[in-house]
C-alpha cells in the first residue's frame, strides 16, 4: 500500500464485485433508455426553473469530482488523473456558462450577450470536448501502465503539482472562455441549429458526430486492459453520457420534450455517478485506514510492552527499572517522601541450572517473578528483573519498617513455591536473599547510590547464610558508596 496500490480508485484494480455493480448500472441505464425512446418526442411543460436547478447540480458535482481527482493527482502525479480532473472542471465551467446564457433563465435571451444559437453551440462544445478528455485519460493511463510494468516512473512535470494544477485550471478557463466568446460575439457567423426550440437537420448531423465521438471514447476506454475501479465507473459514466446526448439532442424533436428532460436526468447521473462512487470508496478506505491505525496503535503498544518488560517473566526490564527508579526518586525529593528499594536474587541458582537444566531454570525464574509480582499491592509498587536471577522491587512512599515487612513477605512467597533444590546450602528448596535500602527525606541520593546501598545489604544477607532479607539503619544503608 506504500505506492498507493489499493488506496485510490485510480490504482485499485477492479474486483468482480465492482464489475458486477457497474454492469448492473449499465443494464438499468439501457432498460430505462429503451423504455423512454418511443416517447422521446412527446412535448412537456416548459419549466423555467429546471435549467438553473439542473445545471447548478451539475456544477457542484463536477467541481467536487474535479477537486477529488486533482487531490489524487497531487499524490500520485499521474498525467491521466490530471487530464480527467481537467475534463470534469471543463464540464463544470461549461455547465455554468450554459446556464447563464440559456434563454428565459436570467433574461429572455440569456446573459453574456447570448443570442438564439449561443446555448446550443455551447452544448456542442461542452459535449464534444469531454469525450476528448476521456480519450486522453485512457491514452495516458495506458502509457503509465506500460511504464509501471517496465519499472519506470512517469511524471507530468519536473515542476510542483500545484503549478501543474494551476496551469490546467487556467487552460480550461481559457478554452471555455474562448468558446463562450465565439458563441456570443461570433454568433452571427455560426450556422443556425435551433429555431423556436425545434432542432434543425444540421443539428442532428452535428450531434450524431458528437455521439460517435463519445462512443469512440467509451470504446477507447474499454479497450485498455487492467481496468481500475475508476476506469470501470468512468465507463458507466460514458454510457450515461451517450444516453444523455441521444435522448436530449439526437432522437428527440426539441427542447422541453420528454427526451430532453430525461436526457438531462442522464446527464446528472453521468455527473454524479463517479462522485458518489469516489465518496463511497473514500469512506471505505477511510474505515480501512482507521482499522489499520488501530492495529498499528495496538502493535506499537505491544512493542512498547516488549521494550520495557522482560520477555521471560513479564516484569519490568532493566531499562524500565532504571527510568522508573529515577522518576520515583525525583518525586520523593520533590514531595519530601521516603522511598525503599529491595534487591534480591535466587540462592545458588547456578547450581540449580547446572543440575536441573536451563528449561527448569527458566521456569524457576518465572515462578519467582510471579511471587514477587503478587507482593506488589499498591499501583506505584514495581517489581523488575534486574538481571539473570536478580530482581528488584521499588516501593515509593515506604519507610524502612514497611519495606522490611514486604521483603520478608517476598521471601516467604518464594519459599511457598516449594521448588526442590538439592544443591543449595541455604535450604532444600528454592530460596532468595535480599537487601533493603531506603531513601531518606534529608539525604540527597542518586539512583546509583541507592542501588549500591541495597546491593551492600544483599551481600550481607549472603554472608549471613542466605535465605534471608537484611536491612540496616537508614543512615548506614544510605551512605554513598
Amino acid at each position: 500500500m506504500i505506492d498507493g496500490q489499493g488506496i485510490f480508485l485510480s490504482t485499485e484494480l477492479a474486483s468482480r464485485r465492482n464489475i458486477r455493480f457497474a454492469l448492473g448500472a449499465i443494464f438499468v441505464s439501457i432498460v430505462v433508455f429503451l423504455a423512454v425512446v418511443p416517447f422521446v418526442t412527446r412535448p412537456l411543460a416548459h419549466v423555467p426553473a429546471f435549467i438553473p436547478a439542473y445545471e447548478s447540480a451539475l456544477l457542484i458535482c463536477d467541481l467536487i469530482t474535479a477537486v477529488l481527482l486533482f487531490g489524487q493527482f497531487n499524490i500520485l502525479r499521474s498525467r491521466a488523473l490530471f487530464v480527467l480532473g481537467c475534463g470534469y472542471l471543463y464540464t463544470a465551467v461549461f455547465a455554468f456558462a450554459h446556464a447563464l446564457t440559456f434563454p428565459d433563465v436570467f433574461s429572455p435571451t440569456g446573459w453574456l450577450g447570448a443570442g438564439p444559437q449561443t446555448t446550443v453551440w455551447l452544448y456542442m462544445f461542452w459535449h464534444g470536448g469531454f469525450p476528448l478528455f476521456v480519450i486522453l485519460y485512457a491514452h495516458f493511463k495506458s502509457k503509465e501502465r506500460i511504464a509501471a510494468d517496465a519499472g519506470d516512473a512517469v511524471h507530468p512535470s519536473s515542476r510542483g503539482s500545484g503549478v501543474v494544477m494551476a496551469a490546467g485550471v487556467v487552460a480550461v478557463l481559457a478554452i471555455v472562455g474562448g468558446c463562450v466568446l465565439f458563441a456570443t460575439l461570433g454568433r452571427d457567423m455560426l450556422p443556425v441549429l435551433i429555431v423556436d426550440n425545434r432542432f434543425s437537420p444540421s443539428l442532428s448531423v452535428l450531434l450524431g458526430c458528437i455521439w460517435l465521438l463519445s462512443l469512440l471514447a467509451l470504446v477507447f476506454l474499454w479497450s485498455r486492459r487492467s481496468h481500475t475501479v475508476l476506469d470501470i465507473w468512468l465507463i458507466v459514466v460514458m454510457f450515461a453520457w451517450l444516453a444523455d446526448i441521444a435522448l436530449s439532442a439526437v432522437l428527440n424533436a426539441g427542447r422541453f420534450d420528454l427526451g430532453w428532460y430525461v436526457g438531462r436526468a442522464y446527464g446528472l447521473v453521468a455527473a454524479s455517478f463517479l462522485l458518489i462512487v469516489m465518496l463511497i470508496e473514500s469512506g471505505t478506505h477511510y474505515a480501512r485506514l482507521a482499522q489499520l491505525s488501530a492495529e498499528l496503535k495496538a502493535a506499537n503498544a505491544s512493542l512498547e510492552q516488549l521494550s520495557l518488560h522482560d520477555a521471560l517473566t513479564g516484569l519490568a526490564n532493566r531499562r524500565f527499572f532504571d527510568a522508573y527508579l529515577a522518576a520515583q526518586i525525583a518525586i520523593a525529593r520533590r514531595h519530601k517522601r521516603m522511598l525503599a528499594l529491595i534487591i534480591c536474587d535466587i540462592d545458588a541458582f547456578k547450581a540449580f541450572n547446572d543440575h536441573y537444566g536451563h528449561q527448569a531454570g527458566d521456569e524457576c525464574i518465572k515462578q519467582v517473578a510471579a511471587a514477587l509480582r503478587s507482593c506488589c499491592r499498591r499501583p506505584a509498587d514495581m517489581a523488575a528483573r534486574y538481571g539473570g536471577e536478580e530482581f528488584a522491587i521499588v516501593l515509593p512512599d515506604t519507610e524502612l519498617a514497611g519495606a522490611v515487612q514486604i521483603a520478608e513477605t517476598v521471601r516467604q512467597a518464594v519459599a511457598r513455591l516449594k521448588i526442590p533444590h538439592a544443591h543449595s546450602s541455604a535450604a532444600p528448596e528454592i530460596s532468595i536473599s535480599g537487601g533493603v535500602a531506603v531513601l531518606l527525606r534529608t539525604i540527597d541520593f542518586t539512583p546509583a547510590q541507592l542501588i549500591a546501598a541495597a546491593d551492600r545489604t544483599l551481600y550481607e544477607a549472603k554472608d549471613r547464610g542466605r535465605n534471608q532479607m537484611v536491612a540496616v539503619q537508614p543512615e548506614a544503608a544510605n551512605q554513598p558508596a
